[in-house]
C-alpha cells in the first residue's frame, strides 16, 4: 500500500513538475534551439526573451490591469460570502433549498454563460473596463467561497453566539465583534483560491475587454502567438512571468490554505 502511495505522488510529481520544467528551460533558448532540441538544456542561458517581453509590450500595466482584478473580484465576492455565510447560521425558511441552490451553481459550467455575462456587461454600460470583468469574476466564484466560508464557520460552536446575545448584543454586533474576527482562516483561504483563480483567468478577460489599457497579463500572452509570427521562447517566457505569482502565493500560504480546508472537517 504504501509502495502504490509512492507510485501516484512520483506520477503526480511527473505530470504537474515535468510540463513546468520544460517551460522554464524552453523560455531560455532560441526559436531554433528550441525546435531542433526541445528537450535539451540550453546551449548558452540567456535572459533575451524576458528582455524581449519587458521591452516589446507594457507587462507592468498588464500585471497591474491582472492585480486590480484579482484583488478587487476577490474583495468582492469574500465579502457577500462572509455575509451570506453568516446568515446560515441561524434557521430560516427555505434555507436547505438556498443551500442546495448555491451548491448547484458550483456544478454549472460557467463557458455556458458566456453570452448572457457578455449581454449584461454591455447593457450596464461596463464592457472593456476592469470593474466590469470583476464583476463577473466576483459572481462565477461566490458559490465556491461561500461554500469554503460557511464550512469554516460551521467549525464555530454555537455557544459562542448564545453568550453573546446574552450580553445584549445585536445580531449585527455579533458578526462585526465575535463572528468576523474568529472566521479570518476561512475568509483567507477563500481569497488565496479566488486571486488564484482570477489571475490565471482568460476566457472572460478575453471576451470583456478589447483596448490595451483594459488588458491583462493573461490576455497579453495570446499576442505573443499571432498568426503569422509566433516567437515561441518569448512567449514561454511571458508565460513564467505570469505564472510566478501564483506560484510564490501558494508556497508562501498553503498551510493557510489546508487549515481553512481542514477546519471543518472536524467539530
Amino acid at each position: 500500500m504504501k509502495g502504490f502511495r509512492w507510485l501516484v505522488i512520483v506520477l503526480f510529481l511527473l505530470v504537474t513538475l515535468v510540463p513546468f520544467l520544460w517551460l522554464i528551460l524552453a523560455s531560455f533558448k532560441t526559436s531554433s534551439e528550441l525546435f531542433s532540441a526541445p528537450f535539451k538544456l540550453p546551449e548558452h542561458w540567456s535572459w533575451d526573451n524576458y528582455r524581449s517581453v519587458l521591452e516589446s509590450h507594457p507587462i507592468p500595466k498588464y500585471f497591474f490591469n491582472s492585480l486590480i482584478l484579482a484583488v478587487s473580484s476577490t474583495i468582492l465576492a469574500v465579502a457577500i460570502a462572509t455575509l451570506v455565510s453568516y446568515a446560515f447560521m441561524y434557521k430560516f425558511k427555505f434555507k436547505p433549498g438556498l443551500l442546495l441552490l448555491i451548491t448547484f451553481g458550483i456544478f454549472i459550467p460557467t463557458n455556458a454563460f458566456l453570452v448572457p455575462y457578455y449581454f449584461i456587461v454591455n447593457w450596464i454600460g461596463l464592457y472593456d473596463s476592469l470593474a466590469g470583468v470583476a464583476l463577473v469574476y466576483a459572481g462565477v466564484s461566490l458559490p465556491l467561497s461561500i461554500l469554503i466560508v460557511k464550512t469554516y464557520m460551521e467549525s464555530i460552536q454555537h455557544e459562542i453566539l448564545e453568550a453573546s446575545f446574552i450580553d445584549g448584543a445585536s445580531v449585527h454586533r455579533t458578526f462585526f465583534n465575535v463572528i468576523l474576527p474568529i472566521s479570518y482562516p476561512g475568509m483567507t483561504t477563500a481569497s488565496i483560491f479566488l486571486m488564484i483563480t482570477a489571475w490565471n483567468e482568460l476566457l472572460f478577460a478575453n471576451l470583456l475587454t478589447q483596448s490595451e489599457g483594459t488588458r491583462t497579463l493573461q490576455v497579453a500572452i495570446r499576442f505573443f502567438l499571432s498568426t503569422f509570427s509566433a516567437n515561441y521562447p518569448v512567449a514561454f517566457a511571458a508565460m513564467v512571468i505570469a505564472v510566478l505569482p501564483t506560484i510564490l502565493i501558494y508556497s508562501l500560504l498553503s498551510e493557510k490554505i489546508i487549515g481553512g480546508l481542514t477546519a471543518g472537517a472536524v467539530k
